[in-house]
């Protein structure tokens, strides 16, 4: 694997080990994965210096203890990613995938099990199609020397963590897959999906799909209006769509998007594994739909990522202090009160700049495909949005509940793209 998708890797199993009570022996793909989701949270695209206080609240939002950080910012400046000071840090400048990668060597240098890279590997194969648990079997022993005990004590492990999602077949046989299914760009994936529905499912998959070509987001009531409640539970919790969810003081809000829209890497997860560009799009959306223009009303979508893709800073408006408070502790954005002259003279308050050009880009990039309007997005909140929640561990939530009422539902879906067709 390329050292970028062995990072995303990282970060999606450590994301998945942190929702458990305990996961022994897969330490080293912890800590790796917790100092690039440290290291993605301070970094800039330039060198950028901060206080301790502000290492901390960073460090803190991205659910890492005091402890654990100390431990981590250590590792990030033996591998001179980072400058120790007594009030605090200076952070060299790096992209999202120069974090990725320093993620895997993080992982490579701290000399991991081969159980552990067998993982990452279990992973990689089962978001390229669905593999059954014999191929899988045999093809991981091979792969990294270890017994056919090992590999199925590290498959029984991989479903209780969540690295994996296992359909069950027919003679005790599993399929293994994952979220990362439709991340990559696959034409051929989604015409096999909609062989394996009925005309009427085929109809609706078409239409909310041809939706989000050109709307780029969906609110997800109207998504599930279009595909019925059945169809889409089947296919959220394939990863077929993903659901995005901004919270804030009236409740949680969900929103549709197309998993390949966010992949500027065509044969990679690598394109957003923080999901930074996707929690851009949601603070920018709401922006549009929430604000008054007093506040700030975001109206001409495209020139405000332009401006903050430039390297220079939007508003000033009151909106900016409250709006993007969930982006201010993913380090993509930094606000602050400053004064700025253009058009309407020279004019003081709450200003923001992009901290991570390489988000603003992919952010345009989607926007810039579909029409993202007033009218796709009635629906986002009319409160602060304080926290986002990403597509994975959305789809975690649907396939589960989709397991528990029917179990078999995905399992058409599952067998064509392994099999070509319907097997048991």
């Amino acid at each position: 694997m390329e050292k970028k998708t062995t990072g995303s890797w990282l970060v999606h199993h450590t994301n998945k080990i942190q929702k458990v009570s305990s996961a022994p022996g897969f330490n080293k793909i912890l800590v790796a994965g917790k100092a690039g989701i440290l290291l993605s949270a301070l970094a800039a695209d330039k060198q950028i210096d901060l206080s301790n206080e502000r290492v901390e609240a960073l460090a803190e939002a991205a659910q890492i203890n005091a402890l654990e950080c100390d431990s981590l910012l250590k590792k990030l400046e033996e591998r001179k990613l980072i400058d120790r000071a007594n009030s605090g840090i200076s952070v060299l400048g790096v992209s999202s995938t120069t974090v990725l990668e320093r993620t895997a060597e993080i992982f490579e240098a701290s000399n991991p099990s081969k159980i552990e890279f067998a993982a990452l590997a279990l992973s990689e194969k089962s978001s390229i199609n669905p593999i059954s648990t014999s191929d899988a079997r045999r093809d991981i022993a091979e792969q990294f020397e270890i017994s056919f005990s090992e590999v199925d004590n590290l498959f029984q492990r991989a479903e209780s963590i969540g690295f994996v999602d296992a359909e069950h077949l027919k003679n005790n046989e599993r399929l293994y897959f994952n979220g990362n299914l439709f991340r990559r760009n696959n034409p051929v994936k989604v015409k096999l999906v909609l062989n394996s529905l009925s005309p009427g499912e085929q109809r609706s998959l078409k239409d909310l799909t041809d939706a989000l070509y050109t709307r780029a987001c969906i609110e997800f009531e109207e998504a599930k209006r279009i595909l019925g409640e059945k169809l889409c539970e089947k296919v959220m919790a394939v990863g077929i769509f993903d659901l995005n969810i901004v919270s804030n003081t009236s409740g949680d809000t969900g929103f549709v998007t197309l998993p390949a829209a966010f992949n500027k890497f065509s044969d990679s997860i690598a394109g957003d594994a923080f999901d930074l560009a996707k929690a851009l799009v949601s603070s920018i959306t709401y922006g549009m739909v929430v604000s008054n223009y007093s506040r700030g009303k975001i109206t001409m979508v495209r020139d405000l990522l332009k401006t903050l893709v430039n390297g220079n800073p939007v508003g000033p408006s009151p909106a900016i202090s409250q709006d993007y408070r969930a982006l201010e502790l993913k380090g993509v954005v930094h606000v602050y009160q400053g004064t700025k002259s253009g058009y309407f003279g020279t004019r003081t308050g709450w200003l923001m700049t992009l901290l991570k050009r390489e988000v603003g880009e992919l952010a345009l990039q989607v926007i810039q495909k579909g029409d993202v309007s007033d009218q796709s997005l009635t629906a986002l909140p009319s409160a602060t949005i304080t926290k986002y929640l990403g597509p994975e561990e959305n789809r975690a939530i649907n396939r589960k509940r989709q397991v528990d009422s029917d179990p078999a539902a995905t399992n058409s879906i599952l067998n064509i793209l392994r099999f070509g067709k319907e097997n048991g």
